[in-house]
């Protein structure tokens, strides 16, 4: 394969951009044995999965095992999926010679949801077959230490809420509406799903920047969570556009 060109050295220039790749042990493992002969220094995720989506991280890897850390419970639909065992890469330039592993293209956007889901909205995206069929049982064990944090977060992003249950049936729901939408809008004959609340009520976005859940749509519109705004620095409230390898590839 053609090893990456330069152009990771240095800082960010030009618009937000992340390509995001899905590479077996060994492939990735090549990679950061070619782009280190190049000179680019290839950083490691560690402890969370979303600081791959700072602007100023050019290059970074996910392994498996990052998926068990602090969001484990999130890492659960990771596990369930078919990129289990698989390394994430995070790159802000196109890898030449693993197009065919292109998972999405990430840009910043400046979408208006047309509306957000109320509490009854909510409870009916719970009540899907398509999501029920998909969740992992680990993501219902929530622990009150978890609960806290997810509060204190919510907290912190302008929230005003006081119960986690509404938190949860807000992450729950949200991940349901990529599943089967309920909340899309239509661009160029397609579903395009978004997400369904605000930054502060949201949890794991990274599950549909990586393709992990809504694959089936080459194109969605992802709010950023709590955890991305934290350790990511992505702006609360400004939606990503997630465009699949696909789709990019043909633009």
């Amino acid at each position: 394969m053609q090893p990456a060109k330069p152009d990771l050295k240095g800082k960010r220039t030009g618009p937000y951009r992340k390509f995001i790749y899905w590479l077996t042990p060994e492939d990735a493992a090549r990679l950061r044995e070619d782009l280190t002969a190049e000179g680019i220094k290839v950083k490691a995720a560690k402890g969370v999965v979303c600081t791959p989506f700072d602007s100023f991280n050019r290059i970074s890897t996910v392994a498996p095992e990052v998926w068990d850390d602090t969001c484990k419970r999130a890492g659960a639909w990771y596990h369930t999926s078919d990129k289990d065992g698989l390394h994430a890469v995070v790159s802000a330039a196109a890898l030449p010679g693993y197009e065919d592993r292109l998972a999405s293209v990430v840009t910043e956007s400046d979408f208006t949801p047309p509306r957000l889901a109320d509490k009854e909205d909510k409870r009916a995206l719970l009540e899907d077959p398509m999501l029920k069929a998909r969740m992992p049982p680990a993501w219902l064990n929530v622990l009150p230490r978890e609960e806290a944090i997810y509060l204190r977060w919510a907290h912190r992003m302008g929230s005003e809420e006081s119960h986690f249950n509404a938190l949860f049936l807000t992450h729950t729901a949200n991940h349901a509406n990529f599943i089967r939408p309920r909340f899309f809008i239509e661009e160029a004959g397609r579903i395009v799903p978004y997400s369904i609340d605000r930054t502060a009520h949201l949890c794991s976005c990274c599950l549909e920047i990586y393709q992990i859940l809504g694959d089936a749509y080459p194109v969605k519109r992802v709010a950023p969570c709590p955890g991305a705004a934290l350790f990511a620095r992505l702006e609360p409230d400004r939606y990503l556009l997630v465009r699949s390898g696909a789709v990019a590839g043909n633009d």
